[in-house]
């Protein structure tokens, strides 16, 4: 009877994708930089509104009203649009490239696992410098209004005054952080999912045939 052959699986480590990713990070950081702006950006509207709508809270105010989702919505919607544009761009940039891994044994999910990686680490680091952009701006402008009640309840958080109750302050940032980090790494991979797609279903014989 004949035996049957056992082909090797072919693998893509972990720490192996991490790390192309990085270097297609280094080789093109203008161009991810400003994709990582967008996202700071966008993340950083949104820490600083619902920080803001906390204080307001805790000072007695309304809090976040309903019109604020419809802004937060919309600037999340524009920066997920320009993420997506930047990964095909990008696509569009390493066509010889992904032809060449394809030729060397590379399978569409390898391909796919990098780009993944790739925007895993745009939203990662967008929505931590967001967060922080977003915390400063809200506290900067509590603290420059004097005659709005959310600069008492900054004061207050800053001098301890336990007479005005900001107990919930605290929680709210800390949930603000994951809340936001957690946005902008969901974002960037949602955005990025049809780049990905795209570039993992590239016939590597056109791919190494494409000229920009």
């Amino acid at each position: 009877m004949a035996q049957s052959v056992e082909i090797g699986e072919i693998r893509l480590p972990v720490a192996e994708a991490f790390r192309i990713s990085l270097e297609n990070i280094r080789r093109r950081f203008t161009r991810v930089a400003i994709t990582t702006a967008s996202v700071t950006l966008g993340i950083a509207f949104f820490v600083s509104l619902m920080m803001m709508a906390s204080f307001q809270a805790a000072a007695g105010g309304a809090g976040i009203q309903p019109y604020m989702y419809w802004l937060l919505f919309i600037s999340l919607l524009v920066c997920g649009v320009g993420i997506t544009n930047s990964m095909l761009i990008a696509v569009a940039e390493r066509y010889k490239e992904i032809g060449t891994y394809k030729c060397l044994g590379a399978l569409d999910r390898h391909i796919l696992e990098m780009f993944l990686m790739e925007a895993l680490l745009v939203g990662g680091i967008g929505g931590l410098t967001g967060y922080l952009v977003g915390l400063v701006a809200a506290l900067v402008y509590a603290i420059a209004n004097p005659g709005v009640g959310i600069a008492n309840a900054v004061r207050a958080m800053i001098s301890g005054n336990p007479s005005i109750p900001l107990g919930n302050l605290m929680p709210a940032s800390v949930a603000l952080f994951a809340l936001g980090v957690g946005i902008a790494v969901l974002l960037s991979l949602i955005a990025t999912l049809y780049p990905a797609y795209y570039a993992a279903k590239l016939n590597p014989a056109e791919a190494l045939r494409y000229e920009i």
